[in-house]
C-alpha cells in the first residue's frame, strides 16, 4: 500500500510539469492514472530524475513557480483519482501535500508574495516551536461530507510525529465563507478549542468579511506563535 501511495505521488508530480489544468483535464488524466496504477505498480527511479531534469531545462517560465502551486494542482488531480479509482484504491481517501510546503491555495485567496510569507511563517514556527500547521482554501469537501471530517482528513494524513507540539489546519471556504481550525490531540494541550474559536471569532471572521485573507491568516498564525513559544 505504501509503495503505491508513493508512486502516486510522483506520478502527480511529473502530470503537474507536463499537463495543462483544465478541469476536462483533471478528469482525464486521473481516468489515465487509474489505468496505469491497474496495469503497472511501479515507476522506474531513473525516469524520475530524467524527467526532472528535463523540465528545468525546457521550462524557464516555470521556474518562478511556489512549491505550494504543486500543492493546488495535485489536490484537484487527487479528487479526480479519489472519484475514478475508489475500487481499485479503498485506502486512498484524503489527500497527501508536497511536504515542503504547509499551504494548499487552490482557491487563490493569496497572491504570490503574500504566499511565501506566509509559507516563511509556518516553516518559523514549525522548526522553532515544533508544531506544524497547514493552510488550505477550498470550495468543497469531497470526499467527506462537512468541513469538519475534511480538515480532519487532511491533518491526519499529513501530520508528521517529527514535530512533537502536534499539527493545526487552517480551512477556508471563501465560496461558503466557513472557516474551520482543528487540532490534533497532541496540539489541543496548547492550543484549546476555545483558544481556536477566539481566533476565528476575533481575527479571521472581521478579516474575511473584508476579503482580507492574508492578513487575517498571519494575524492568527502570529498569536499562535505566542501562544507555543518555546
Amino acid at each position: 500500500m505504501i509503495k503505491r501511495i508513493y508512486n502516486i505521488f510522483w506520478i502527480i508530480f511529473f502530470s503537474f510539469f507536463f499537463s495543462s489544468t483544465s478541469a476536462q483535464d483533471y478528469q482525464k488524466l486521473g481516468k489515465e492514472i487509474c489505468e496505469n496504477i491497474s496495469k503497472n505498480d511501479s515507476i522506474p527511479t531513473e525516469k524520475i530524475f530524467i524527467e526532472f531534469e528535463k523540465y528545468y531545462n525546457l521550462n524557464e517560465e516555470k521556474k518562478n513557480l511556489l512549491i505550494s502551486d504543486f500543492n493546488i494542482f495535485s489536490l484537484k488531480l487527487q479528487k479526480e483519482i479519489i472519484k475514478n479509482c475508489s475500487n481499485k484504491l479503498p485506502y486512498l481517501d484524503s489527500y497527501l501535500l508536497m511536504p515542503l510546503s504547509n499551504i494548499a491555495d487552490v482557491e487563490k485567496i493569496f497572491n504570490y508574495e503574500q504566499t511565501k510569507k506566509l509559507e516563511k511563517y509556518l516553516k518559523e514556527i514549525q522548526y522553532k516551536n515544533r508544531l506544524q500547521i497547514l493552510v488550505v482554501s477550498t470550495d468543497d469537501y469531497f470526499p467527506n461530507q462537512n468541513i469538519d471530517n475534511y480538515s480532519f482528513s487532511i491533518l491526519n494524513a499529513n501530520y508528521s510525529t517529527l514535530f512533537e507540539n502536534g499539527g493545526i489546519i487552517f480551512i477556508l471556504n471563501p465560496k461558503d465563507r466557513n472557516i474551520r481550525i482543528s487540532t490534533n490531540q497532541i496540539a489541543k494541550q496548547s492550543l484549546s478549542d476555545e483558544f481556536c474559536q477566539n481566533l476565528i471569532d476575533e481575527i479571521l471572521v472581521p478579516n474575511f468579511k473584508n476579503e482580507k485573507y492574508f492578513e487575517g491568516i498571519e494575524q492568527a498564525v502570529l498569536k499562535i506563535q505566542s501562544k507555543t513559544k518555546l
